[in-house]
């Protein structure tokens, strides 16, 4: 059974992935709590949302690194990375809103961490797959890396509406995915 702590944690990345404006209040209310019981537990709106970054951090890293260690074939990776984000969808959405999808330079130039980022793993193998000629070269890399974030929130919409069968978002999204960058195969 989750703590309070955890269902708080939950309820605020729920609410903030809605609302980055959210209150303590709409977030309590989403609960069913007063804003005393999260005040318990956190100092203060930063504060939480500080844990929230913190915990789906860890759960999108270590979700990421498994499907990145999952195979050797970069098309293969990139594919797990995918499903991977697919699967964590609302820990994925909330840490992609919280960061500037874009930062390509930031990455690259970000030596002290390049062994332990999922994002440089990540845009890597993007890069091996375009020298390969397996993507289209002439498409950005910090391009790719906005399709693919949009992609899963574009699934992770269609799956909240119903409108699709949770079955196929998977390979319907992992399809337009290789479509708009070039991918045949």
């Amino acid at each position: 059974m989750k703590s309070t702590k955890d269902k708080i944690i939950d309820a605020a990345v729920f609410c903030l992935n809605r609302n980055e404006k959210a209150s303590i209040d709409e977030i309590a209310n989403h609960l069913d709590l007063n804003r005393r019981t999260i005040h318990r537990y956190f100092k203060d709106r930063s504060t939480l949302i500080q844990c929230c970054r913190e915990k789906m951090m860890a759960t999108c890293n270590k979700a990421m690194n498994e499907a990145y260690e999952s195979s050797d074939d970069a098309l293969k990776q990139v594919e797990n990375m995918f499903y991977a984000a697919l699967t964590i969808g609302t820990e994925y959405s909330f840490v992609k809103k919280l960061f500037d999808r874009s930062g390509y330079s930031d990455v690259v130039n970000s030596e002290m961490e390049v062994y332990d980022n999922v994002k440089y793993k990540w845009f890597m193998l993007i890069e091996k797959l375009q020298k390969t000629g397996v993507i289209r070269s002439a498409v950005p890399l910090p391009w790719i890396y906005n399709l693919f974030g949009g992609m899963i929130d574009i699934a992770i919409s269609a799956q909240a509406s119903g409108d699709i069968a949770v079955n196929d978002i998977k390979k319907l999204s992992w399809a337009a995915f290789k479509g708009s960058i070039g991918i045949i195969n």
